[in-house]
């Protein structure tokens, strides 16, 4: 699936301490997947990392924004420095039983 055909975006957040998934066609829509990677800077030395998460859409038809914390929280927030390379692949989960699959990208 071409993720520009269901409106979905990758954008970052203030500062560059998240990304923001958006779908704006979430009509057939049940649920989302996604698997988010990047790159960040750990003491001199480039690592790979990344988050995974689960979106149920509730109303069908209205779209729906989540954000996607690059580094790590829990009592405070600690966000990864230097990154770079932001990749995402989401399992589109549609109402009549198929399952697809879309890739983005965002440059930082």
């Amino acid at each position: 699936v071409v993720a520009a055909d269901l409106g979905i975006t990758l954008t970052a957040g203030i500062g560059n301490k998240t990304a923001i998934l958006g779908v704006t066609d979430t009509k057939d829509i049940i649920s989302l997947d996604y698997e988010l990677s990047y790159m960040a800077t750990v003491n001199g030395a480039q690592v790979a990392r990344g988050a995974i998460g689960h979106i149920d859409i509730k109303n069908k038809g209205t779209p729906v924004k989540q954000e996607i914390t690059l580094g790590t929280c829990s009592d405070v927030c600690h966000y990864d420095v230097g990154v770079t390379d932001i990749k995402v692949t989401l399992k589109i989960n549609k109402s009549d039983g198929k399952t697809y699959q879309a890739d983005l990208a965002l440059s930082l």
